[in-house]
């Protein structure tokens, strides 16, 4: 209830202040499930570090409990990314392989998924924040960036990612109302800056109409197929869709696609760098705005400054008009020229 007052009092002083700052010329910068190259990824802390660095929106994984909650998580196991190795029961082995511990879709929210508490999920990054901030819930963000939009007077865009949704879908609890729902109750619906993604085709088809919101398809890797292929049958692959035919294929339902950089420019094993893809100029014909994720690297988290700040600005350079990253500051760094 706390939550709920604070927010609507958040949201009718916020109509009311005109914005003052424009949005940044050229490429966006989407802090990927926030500053988590500091914080642990999907906390508040991480999403409030990452507006503080001039992040121009939030990347958002969320997914759903069984009761419904939509929560904010990047990884289906839980003991990825949180201590629910710690507090929860292991499950039973699936075909002799160990389950996952705690998927959020076979957890209820206060009985169990509350308990948890986010921790480090890459190798090499900071662990003295582990157990310090809650997994937080979707509308927890919402409360924290209506009212940085005030203090600050400028926008800030969510791109809110939808996972698992066709496993919900055919438990009866489909997410897109859900979500939909939410956008309304807090004067979102419709609104340019809150963009809606996913990576499963049929879940744009249960988002309806949405009234504005942009849509984006997340492709994965290009060898993989959406998580909804069994049960739509469409054998097309992500790359696949990333074909000029196949991205005018997308744009019958979406705006804009979010690929991995790999997709875009990558790199030889010597570590030189291959010859760009066409797919920007291929979005471009499409209709489609082409935004680039994909730079966190398990086995090299965080690369040198001056060199990371070379990689954001190849692909700044390319003309793509958003780059998702989890360390937000090298990348405005890059946008502005720094080194």
């Amino acid at each position: 209830m706390l939550r709920h007052l604070l927010l609507a009092g958040l949201v009718a002083l916020s109509s009311g202040l005109a914005s003052v700052a424009a949005k940044a010329d050229g490429v966006q910068v989407f802090a990927r499930d926030g500053a988590a190259v500091t914080f642990p990824e999907g906390t508040l802390a991480a999403f409030d570090l990452a507006i503080a660095q001039g992040a121009d929106g939030l990347r958002v994984d969320v997914y759903q409990t069984a009761d419904g909650v939509q929560v904010i998580r990047t990884a289906r196991n839980l003991a990825e990314n949180t201590d629910a190795a710690a507090l929860l029961p292991a499950p039973a082995p699936l075909k002799g392989e160990p389950a996952p511990v705690g998927r959020p879709i076979d957890l209820t929210f206060y009985s169990d998924y509350a308990r948890l508490t986010a921790t480090q999920p890459i190798a090499g990054r900071g662990t003295r924040f582990d157990g310090m901030f809650p997994a937080p819930i979707l509308e927890d963000l919402l409360v924290l960036v209506e009212r940085r939009k005030m203090e600050r007077r400028r926008r800030i865009s969510l791109l809110i990612v939808l996972h698992d949704t066709a496993i919900h879908a055919a438990r009866g609890r489909p997410m897109e109302p859900r979500l939909l729902a939410t956008l309304q109750k807090y004067r979102l619906t419709g609104s340019p800056d809150v963009m809606i993604g996913t990576s499963e085709p049929s879940s744009f088809a249960r988002l309806g109409a949405t009234g504005g919101n942009p849509r984006v398809f997340v492709l994965g890797p290009s060898t993989g197929r959406p998580g909804d292929a069994a049960q739509t049958g469409d054998r097309r692959s992500f790359g696949d869709y990333q074909t000029p035919d196949g991205l005018r294929a997308v744009r019958n339902f979406a705006d804009a696609v979010l690929v991995d950089v790999l997709d875009v420019q990558g790199t030889y094993a010597d570590g030189g760098t291959m010859p760009a893809s066409t797919i920007v100029d291929d979005a471009r014909g499409a209709g489609l705005r082409l935004f680039v994720g994909g730079f966190a690297d398990a086995e090299d988290p965080v690369k040198p400054r001056r060199e990371a700040i070379a990689m954001y600005r190849r692909i700044i350079d390319l003309g793509v008009d958003a780059i998702v990253t989890d360390e937000p500051a090298r990348a405005t760094a890059a946008r502005r020229g720094g080194r």
